[in-house]
């Protein structure tokens, strides 16, 4: 059930971020539904199963985007392993609160990478004035949006506790 969960639900994550760029901005803010799951579940499960989260996501929002294959996935590896670093005992789970700020941060961290990619491969990026609002925006929004997320995360590792594959 884990496996079947790191699939589908990056997945969905990066299908509905694609289909529906224009529906969920604030400000000028987006939320980063791929890593607002895959750090949640790297919160909730840790790092080994978050960085797989996190590749699937990323890669399919590669693949939808038409940016450069792998920018995303590259990106959006290093905010899910630091969040899912550290012991993650079932009976003692990272508070909400905490958990949504280390999501938050993932996703600023991975908003930033992603940016500092695609200018390394030589493609547009915008001005400072109007990236540096937004990058911080994508951290905040999806941060947000973790305060539900991440207790969903936690529920779902522990109704699949028992089974992992990982």
């Amino acid at each position: 059930m884990r496996l079947l969960l790191a699939i589908v639900v990056p997945l969905a994550a990066a299908l509905f971020q694609g289909a529906m760029p224009g529906l969920l901005p604030v400000a000028g803010a987006f939320p980063s539904l791929p890593v607002l799951v895959a750090a949640s579940w790297s919160v909730a499960a840790g790092a080994r199963e978050g960085l797989w989260w996190a590749f699937v996501g990323g890669l399919a929002s590669d693949v939808l985007s038409g940016g450069p294959l792998g920018a995303f996935t590259v990106a959006a590896l290093p905010g899910a392993l630091v969040v899912g670093l550290g012991e993650r005992p079932l009976a003692k789970p990272v508070p909400v609160l905490t958990g949504a700020l280390a999501v938050g941060l993932a996703a600023l961290l991975t908003q930033i990478l992603y940016v500092g990619v695609l200018a390394f491969l030589g493609h547009p990026v915008a001005a400072a004035a109007a990236l540096v609002p937004q990058t911080v925006g994508v951290g905040i929004y999806t941060g947000a949006l973790a305060l539900a997320a991440y207790p969903l995360a936690r529920a779902g590792r522990r109704l699949t506790e028992k089974e992992s594959p990982f």
